[in-house]
């Protein structure tokens, strides 16, 4: 078995919007984000795949008969909880029979199967399953409230198009080394490396992105009032990230549409990078600037959250107003 890890994608789905009645408080401030951040998120053990075990009787598929899906997070074996990967491997390494019985978690719902237990060339006790039990990856921070709750990435992480479950997981600051351009047709990417302290907990994986509690110093942050919808403009705006180091900087975009919005969703602004020095270095959004903060008039307005994968210099945000609705719900 392996351990699969994936870097936070900039998400592409599409979505409709209706009006609303918008809940931020105009009067609300918030510090403003921007940092590239690393994340280490406990997930409990996923299927990230299957595979057919060379045994000395050739290749066998353990899981063929099973009701296992990619996706579905295994809570026990043989009644046994399992929390992380080690203690699957533990639990198979001594185990004496030809079969287990799991049970999984698919969509809330609690699964019954067994499945056989095989053993490989070098006589090692398989059940055929790619197994993950953390996340690791790059994203950007969004803002920090006043009492110290941060709100990051403006999507949820996924897996197999299933909202990962949050079992805890720690929050680093990253340094930017180097970046793949994007392309019309190719997401670009930040590379970026993880400092060693952490400087957070994370508490919440929401549609809408990634929370918990702040524990660093703020030091440097600027404070901004957090808008509401109808305070949006068409027009010029700008999204603070960092695409060298730990360097943030403000880089002008042009809000091209606003979609007024009465339930949570992460698509209510369309935009356009205009900045040619963030073309140039990254031929516009790419993965690892989702969480982006997005300002407009001293405000923060929204999160990045989508590019347009076909034009990367077309993208779309979440209005912030969501972000702040889940940070509440922490509290």
């Amino acid at each position: 078995m392996r351990k699969l890890f994936k870097i936070f994608s900039i998400l592409l789905f599409f979505s409709l919007f209706l009006t609303i009645e918008v809940r931020a408080n105009s009067d609300e401030y918030v510090y403003l984000g921007g940092d590239s951040i690393g994340i280490k998120m406990k997930t409990g053990v996923y299927v990230a795949g299957k595979y057919q075990v060379q045994t000395t009787k050739g290749k066998i598929s353990p899981w063929k008969e099973t009701d296992i899906e990619l996706g579905d997070r295994i809570e026990t074996i043989n009644g046994i909880r399992i929390d992380n990967n080690e203690q699957l491997l533990k639990y198979l390494s001594t185990c004496q029979s030809d079969s287990v019985q799991l049970v999984l978690l698919r969509d809330s719902k609690k699964i019954n199967t067994k499945i056989d237990v095989v053993k490989n060339q070098n006589n090692e006790s398989s059940i055929g399953l790619y197994i993950r039990d953390q996340i690791l990856g790059i994203g950007t921070m969004t803002f920090i409230t006043l009492d110290n709750y941060f709100g990051s990435l403006g999507h949820g992480i996924y897996e197999n198009k299933i909202l990962v479950e949050n079992s805890g997981g720690s929050l680093y600051y990253s340094k930017v080394s180097s970046i793949k351009k994007a392309e019309p047709g190719v997401a670009g990417e930040k590379r970026a490396s993880m400092d060693n302290m952490v400087i957070g907990n994370i508490l919440s994986n929401d549609l809408t992105g990634l929370y918990g509690k702040f524990s660093a110093s703020i030091n440097n942050k600027n404070k901004v009032e957090v808008s509401k919808q109808g305070q949006i403009l068409k027009g010029k705006a700008q999204i603070y990230t960092a695409v060298s180091g730990n360097l943030i900087k403000a880089y002008d975009i042009e809000i091209t549409d606003i979609h007024l919005q009465n339930k949570k969703a992460t698509k209510g602004i369309r935009y356009k990078v205009t900045d040619e020095d963030l073309i140039t270095q990254t031929g516009g959004i790419v993965q690892g600037m989702s969480g982006s903060p997005i300002v407009q008039n001293g405000r923060i307005i929204g999160a990045v959250s989508h590019v347009t994968v076909e034009n990367p210099i077309y993208g779309y945000g979440m209005h912030i107003e969501w972000m702040i609705d889940e940070v509440s719900q922490l509290r």
